[in-house]
């Protein structure tokens, strides 16, 4: 199991309006969520993913839109 602390949130990085995280081996998308100070419900919609959705290492997610 994966916990938030165990996320590394430095490699998160902004491209085109948006920040970035690379899904590591082992992340599970609460995880990833509360380690971004957000909801697995907007990691969602954003990423047009299942909120039940295992992420697979490598995949790309959106964490935010940057106005």
């Amino acid at each position: 199991m994966m916990y938030p602390d165990q996320i590394d949130t430095t490699k998160n990085y902004t491209e085109n309006g948006k920040t970035y995280y690379i899904v590591q081996d082992g992340d599970e998308l609460w995880a990833i969520a509360t380690a971004n100070h957000t909801s697995v419900g907007y990691l969602a919609v954003i990423n047009h993913i299942p909120r039940t959705a295992d992420v697979k290492t490598g995949k790309k997610l959106v964490i935010a839109i940057n106005d």
